[in-house]
């Protein structure tokens, strides 16, 4: 120990020695005030402070300055760039910049934590940090804020100096799967010329890092992995790594197996797989690789979300059986800021799922563009620092340097459950694709990768070099790859018959499992109703709470008022009747997981779905009362795009669990729209993909201004087609609850997406009898139950959501336009048009004039999807016409008072009582100026 700490504790330095000693045999020998002390001092050192006494003492402090030097800027001289020469030792890293230009190289230290604490002579120390620290690998781990995980890194990399021996066996291994992975891209170059397949050449090393990976985590317990990773190496991935077979890959080539008649399928190198492989040890492995559009790093919560769900299914508590892993390209993993959301939710309790690997492809360009024009920080994973997640970065030319990383980063991943990164760099031998021309824009770089030599023909020689492998068994290693490709090809082309039993894994049979649905399924009903013992019972569960819990006093009289809902013929409010939904189905063996900023109470003060005591700010759940069926209400990080593909990739994962997100305001989806358009509206048709994800977007024009009135339900109907989701806008909490309890006890899954209401939450009419939520089932259509005489009906106004309750109540106090019934749309896709025509064409026989009605403008909301469907069902029986907000660029008035104003006028407009005015006439007019 150092003089300074000897003189503050007055403890001769012998006895402290003696104790240090113990406790570095074995810390829980000694008092644990004396731990604490050490543990202090060695924090200490890992920073670059302290000293040890010995007979060179004076020296001691600069040289372990030095040694920490190295360990934080190491990686800034270390030679990580196959395509050009390293530069040397930066010069913050010489000795005279550390007090130690004249120190005598023979002289020895005995240092604390460093080659274990060996006496080294100060040039082996120089040797020992040159080759550690700047050598082909750059360890860039100092801001861990982890002292054990500084220290146990430091001692893994120092004590094999980065480089450890590998047998014969393991460097066969690496040139095998390097042969595969280079073997692979030849060979589609030279039979299907042209074709796009973003290959993985420059960077072939991704194959043995990804195998050692694998086998390593294996063995360390991992059952399973989840993969996500954008274009670059994809197929070479699935065909070396997930063991896809050959023939289904060169098949896609071929382009055989297409459906004209369909828009459905993805480019072969979108497309995702699953399989269970044997690692070297025969330990199998589940491997499932999730579909990912050319959005390179949407897919990154989604491999998230789907791996918790995966590690929640199979009571992976400590999640260390199940292990993400997300593969990024290095202009990507800056730019994009799904990423930066991504590592955000790492950390978070209802995200995280016990440590994810990041590899970074680093082709060292995106596109055309390079390093200085698209990052302002030293590397592509510097955003991970967000986290202070390790780092590795590898030259990937060096094959054995990249397979020690890797197995470094899968022990540390399961000793400290912590993110980890290898950043990869190597290059892109071709363009952005194959048939790009990439000296346009690169022609010095591209220069020197046309006389590169590959990764596999420099290792090779190397092994030969060195009498590891003989030239025969090189030659016998690429003649077997050539042979396995070249077999699957003749079998294609002379249609042999091939087994791919392999493409439908037992493990994962749910998840591909795909079944196609018809519109006849779609509406088939659907008995959402429950017993009223039932329904007294949860609201009784879910209105309680323990004896020693203290609810604020708005609360308490909120739940007590929820309970009096229930009496007689009750009358349940919005909030009450979603939560009845959520227990009931827990109580019939189903999960729940709703997450969104806020949740927990909800954005309007609506839901309070979890308790926290006034007191102890204690939360209790009560609708985890109900049954064993966990329903978690999750309040998320201030992320839209990150949190709504991680509950995509969760929803995947399971079918049995009712997986929802809510927006604080629906138009916040907006910040998802990657997810939306590229995951919800199109897996299935994609992909064959299925999901049960609810979106809860709030809607509703109230004054609040253009950011938090419209959750733009234009957008999702003009993503609708061949029954790929669901949009509603449901009026009542009944109709609620029925629809979110159809949405699992249906025998498939189809994403729903519900405009949720704010106004109409609190709204004395928006109320749902019990007999509503015992007898009833949810309604497509909901007619206009006031018209006693339906055959005297000329005119009706047609709507959906809010605009219902506000024409409800003009009508109220008019006697002459009581006869204009109000029929709701709740389901406007699939849209209903059998109930409609039943209503339109059969209850209403002499209909005349049919309005669309909307709050919205007459470019967003429902109306330019419902007129053609509308006009289809009414033919020449009666005119659609609309009565609305103008066109605009912009959802809503920003003025109160603007907005209050507007809505008078379309509920006049609507009834047509502006006077001196004929509706008919300038409707059509402005109609017709719309058109053009």
């Amino acid at each position: 120990m150092s003089k300074q700490h000897t003189y503050a504790t007055g403890t001769n330095v012998g006895f402290l020695e003696s104790m240090y000693d113990s406790f570095r045999e074995n810390p829980e020998s000694v008092d644990i005030s004396w731990r604490k002390f050490f543990e202090g001092y060695e924090f200490a050192l890992a920073l670059g402070g302290g000293n040890h006494p010995t007979k060179e003492g004076e020296n001691h402090g600069k040289v372990e300055s030095y040694i920490n030097a190295f360990r934080r800027l190491g990686h800034l001289s270390a030679d990580l760039n196959p395509l050009q020469a390293k530069d040397g030792i930066n010069p913050d890293l010489k000795p005279e910049q550390h007090g130690l230009k004249d120190i005598d190289p023979n002289v020895k230290f005995r240092l604390v934590n460093f080659a274990n604490s060996k006496e080294l002579k100060f040039s082996d120390i120089c040797k020992t940090l040159e080759k550690t620290y700047c050598g082909s690998i750059g360890a860039d781990f100092r801001e861990v804020n982890n002292i054990k995980a500084v220290t146990w890194l430091q001692n893994e990399m120092e004590n094999c100096e980065n480089s450890p021996k590998f047998d014969v066996e393991t460097r066969e291994r690496i040139y095998q799967k390097l042969a595969g992975a280079e073997g692979f891209e030849k060979f589609l170059q030279a039979r299907y010329l042209g074709q796009k397949r973003f290959s993985l050449e420059g960077l072939e090393s991704l194959i043995p890092l990804l195998d050692t990976v694998i086998n390593e985590a294996a063995e360390l317990e991992v059952e399973e992995m989840n993969l996500g990773m954008a274009h670059r190496g994809r197929l070479n991935v699935l065909a070396n790594i997930m063991q896809k077979p050959l023939s289904q890959i060169l098949r896609e080539f071929e382009g055989s197996d297409i459906n004209p008649f369909d828009i459905d399928g993805d480019v072969k190198y979108h497309l995702g797989f699953g399989n269970t492989i044997q690692t070297h040890k025969n330990k199998p492995v589940r491997l499932y690789l999730s579909p990912n559009p050319s959005h390179l790093e949407a897919v990154n919560p989604v491999v998230l979300g789907f791996a918790r769900c995966r590690q929640d299914q199979s009571k992976d508590v400590k999640r260390e059986k199940i292990l993400s892993v997300l593969l990024h390209g290095d202009a990507a993993f800056i730019g994009q800021g799904i990423v930066s959301e991504t590592l955000n939710m790492s950390g978070l309790d209802d995200y995280q799922v016990g440590g994810t690997l990041h590899i970074i492809t680093n082709n060292q360009i995106g596109f055309t563009t390079a390093p200085t024009d698209s990052r302002s920080c030293s590397y592509s994973s510097d955003i991970s620092k967000v986290i202070r997640a390790p780092v590795f970065h590898v030259n990937a030319h060096d094959p054995e340097a990249v397979v020690w990383v890797a197995k470094l980063a899968v022990k540390f991943r399961k000793k400290f459950g912590g993110d980890v990164v290898i950043d990869l760099i190597g290059y892109r031998k071709h363009g952005h694709n194959e048939t790009d021309e990439p000296s346009f824009t690169q022609p010095l770089m591209y220069k020197i990768i046309a006389k590169k030599p590959s990764v596999l023909t420099s290792y090779g020689q190397d092994l030969v070099k060195n009498h590891i492998l003989s030239q025969e068994k090189i030659d016998s290693i690429n003649s077997q790859v050539k042979s396995s490709l070249q077999t699957a090809y003749e079998a294609i082309k002379s249609h042999t018959k091939i087994d791919d039993a392999s493409l439908l894994p037992a493990e994962f049979k749910e998840i591909f499992a795909y079944r196609k649905v018809d519109r006849k399924e779609v509406f088939a009903p659907v008995d959402t109703s429950i017993s009223k013992e039932d329904l007294l019972d949860l609201g009784s569960k879910i209105t309680s709470y323990p004896e020693n819990f203290t609810p604020h006093s708005k609360l308490k009289r909120l739940l007590g008022n929820r309970a009096k809902m229930l009496e007689g013929e009750g009358f349940v409010d919005w909030g009450f009747g979603e939560l009845l939904a959520f227990a009931s189905l827990a109580k019939q063996g189903y999960e729940v997981r709703l997450s969104g900023q806020d949740c927990k109470r909800g954005t309007f003060t609506s839901r309070h779905g979890v308790f926290f005591d006034f007191n102890t700010g204690e939360a209790f759940e009560p609708l985890n009362t109900v049954s064993e069926s966990k329903v978690d209400i999750v309040n998320s990080p201030l992320s839209e795009q990150g949190c709504l593909g991680f509950e995509f990739g969760y929803s995947v994962a399971n079918s049995n669990v009712l997986v929802l997100w809510e927006a604080q305001f629906g138009d916040f989806a907006n910040g998802a729209q990657i997810i939306i358009d590229q995951f919800i509206s199109a897996s299935e048709a994609k992909w064959q993909q299925t999901s049960g994800l609810v979106l809860l977007l709030p809607h509703g024009f109230e004054g609040m201004g253009p950011e938090h009135s419209s959750a733009r339900p234009e957008r999702f109907l003009q993503s609708c087609g061949n029954l790929n989701m669901q949009v509603c806008n449901v009026t009542t909490p009944a109709q609620m609850f029925h629809l979110l309890r159809r949405q699992m006890l249906r025998k498939f899954r189809k994403p729903l997406i519900i405009m949720t209401p704010k106004s109409l939450l609190r709204h004395p009419k928006v109320k749902s009898k019990c007999v509503d939520f015992t007898n009833k089932n949810f309604e497509n259509v909901i007619d206009d139950e006031l018209i006693d005489t339906p055959d005297k009906v000329t005119k009706c106004i047609v709507c959906t959501g809010k605009i219902f309750y506000e024409l409800m109540d003009v009508r109220s106090q008019i006697e002459s336009i009581k006869d204009i019934p109000i029929i709701r749309i709740e389901q406007l896709y699939p849209f209903p048009f059998e109930e409609l025509n039943h209503i339109l064409i059969e209850k209403y026989t002499n209909l005349s004039q049919v309005f669309w009605v909307q709050e919205e403008p007459q470019n967003m909301g429902g109306w330019n999807f419902v007129r053609p469907r509308l006009k289809a069902i009414l033919k020449d029986k009666a005119p659609v016409q609309y009565v609305g907000r103008k066109h605009s660029g912009s959802t809503a008035e920003g003025s109160g008072r603007a907005h209050q104003l507007e809505q008078e006028r379309i509920l006049e407009q609507a009834f047509g009582m502006v006077c001196a005015w004929d509706p008919v006439n300038e409707v059509s007019e402005r109609q017709k100026l719309e058109d053009l």
